[in-house]
């Protein structure tokens, strides 16, 4: 499956919508040497990146399955927003 960084990003969104919500920018390429998806959070000066399996974003996008690809991001983006402050949940600590 041909997998475009605009259709990782677009479900990343509807998983997660927080991140737009909290201003966090989102940015990803496809990394050869590794055969991973490489998505990136960026908040003013704070960024921070995660390492996507192809299989997982593959079947993800597919509708087959997103548990873990959502578990990773899901992760990153509790880790990122709660634990550095960067996004403003509501969410005590």
């Amino acid at each position: 499956m041909q997998v475009k960084a605009s259709e990782l990003l677009a479900r990343i969104g509807e998983m997660f919508p927080e991140i737009e919500k909290n201003g966090v920018q989102t940015s990803c390429y496809y990394e050869e040497k590794t055969e991973a998806w490489v998505v990136e959070f960026t908040h003013g000066d704070h960024s921070l990146e995660t390492h996507l399996d192809k299989k997982d974003v593959e079947d993800c996008l597919a509708g087959r399955k997103c548990v873990h690809m959502g578990v990773q991001v899901g992760r990153f983006v509790e880790s990122y927003c709660l634990k550095d402050d960067v996004c403003p949940t509501g969410i005590k600590k």
